[in-house]
């Protein structure tokens, strides 16, 4: 196919089987990347007690990817409006999943040395995410883009889903180190990646047209769209990521249960993220963009303050902290399936990777923001036990529901409906 159909290709009205490929492969490549960072809340469950960690030393752990992940971001998906989609999405996926693979190697008791290999998933994690959906916003036609990218979403939360079976499965007969040696296997993906997928039709009728280089003050040049994916990014980062880092070691201290029957009742609670995933996929062609957001933000926080008033409470054998975790996963991890896609939406081509790069790196520091709270609220230098995750569960969780409230304000004051309209160049 030549360069010049390219150009044109995401204005035509039909799907073609080429389409199809790249976006299943995209897919199954965003699934991967989210296993491989996820995957480290259920690995840190299990070694924090042998390894007798305090919450300072495992919070470090888990935030490490979320540093990570805005030096990717902000690097790379820079670099993705010189030279191209494609480029950095398949280096990205190699770098997280290289890292991902690594950790088993980590001598025993060498949180830092863990941490810092952390630090590279994160950044192969942000560097792939600035330009996988860049790359499929900018291949889909108008007419289809709300619905198609949206559904991305769904496809992404089954990461979340098989890092949390996977570890209830063979924990016990692979130990942690056999499971995080299968986080390297997604670098078969990204070969695959390499092969088939095209570059970016819209990046190449940029890149043809030249013009001078584009600014990283670019991305703040319109305050109202920076503050808006900033806000609405580190809000539902902290609250997202906050939930699935610390949700195993959570359940498994409150109810004294072995990690893999911990990840085994996880399992149910980001199920229900999924199939809020596919409910957000058709909630924007009738709520827009900002309807949608609006509800997960404000629905969500209600849920984890919720989860948060009642961490102590049971009905029956069940937990009514998990109800609420589950129901929030609804709306809170659901909602990621209309959040990703936005900032390409908002940003024309020649900065639409810049702006994503910005909102990965504000999810960034969600990501971190989420796992220091709960860290500093049972207090850094406590050793990481039932009695102290007991004391944090509420404040923490009060935290992570205001950090959700504040996605959907962001939302409700600065949203920009991008439903229906077609992308700018």
């Amino acid at each position: 196919m030549s360069t010049a159909i390219d150009a044109t290709a995401a204005d035509e009205p039909r799907l073609t089987a080429r389409y199809w490929a790249t976006f299943g492969l995209i897919t199954l490549q965003l699934v991967c990347e989210i296993f491989d960072f996820f995957i480290v809340g259920f690995i840190v469950s299990a070694v924090a007690p042998g390894w007798k960690l305090s919450f300072g030393q495992t919070t470090i752990m888990l935030l490490a990817a979320g540093v990570g992940s805005i030096i990717g971001a902000v690097s790379l998906g820079r670099l993705a409006d010189r030279v191209g989609r494609k480029p950095i999405v398949v280096a990205g996926a190699v770098i997280c999943a290289v890292g991902a693979g690594a950790l088993a190697l980590v001598p025993e008791g060498a949180w830092g040395l863990f941490a810092l290999i952390r630090v590279v998933v994160g950044i192969g994690y942000g560097g792939a995410g600035a330009s996988n959906f860049a790359l499929i916003v900018e291949h889909t036609p108008t007419r289809w883009r709300t619905l198609l990218t949206s559904s991305l979403g769904v496809f992404a939360g089954l990461g979340v889903v098989a890092s949390s079976a996977v570890s209830a499965a063979l924990f016990q007969s692979l130990g942690w180190r056999g499971v995080a040696a299968l986080c390297a296997a997604p670098i078969v993906v990204a070969i695959a990646v390499a092969l088939v997928v095209q570059e970016s039709p819209r990046w190449l009728r940029a890149a043809r047209a030249g013009g001078p280089k584009v600014p990283l003050s670019e991305a703040w040049r319109d305050p109202r769209r920076f503050w808006l994916i900033v806000i609405l990014q580190v809000g539902m980062g902290a609250a997202l990521t906050g939930v699935l880092l610390w949700g195993p070691t959570v359940v498994g201290q409150m109810l004294r249960v072995p990690p893999a029957v911990a990840a085994g009742w996880f399992t149910g609670v980001t199920l229900m993220g999924v199939l809020g995933r596919l409910l957000f996929v058709f909630l924007p062609l009738r709520m827009g963009r900002v309807g949608s957001g609006m509800l997960m933000g404000y629905g969500g926080g209600a849920c984890l303050i919720l989860a948060a008033l009642s961490h102590d409470l049971f009905l029956g054998p069940l937990p009514v902290f998990l109800l609420f975790l589950g129901l929030g996963e609804v709306l809170y991890d659901g909602g990621y399936s209309n959040v990703n896609p936005y900032a390409p939406e908002l940003y024309p081509t020649r900065t639409a990777a810049l702006g994503t790069g910005v909102a990965s790196a504000a999810g960034g520091a969600g990501k971190i923001l989420g796992p220091v709270a709960l860290g500093l609220i049972a207090g850094a230098r406590n050793l990481v036990s039932p009695k102290a995750t007991q004391h944090a569960v509420e404040p923490a969780f009060l935290f992570l529901g205001a950090c959700c409230v504040m996605a959907g304000l962001a939302y409700h004051l600065l949203g920009v409906e991008t439903h229906g309209r077609a992308l700018a160049d």
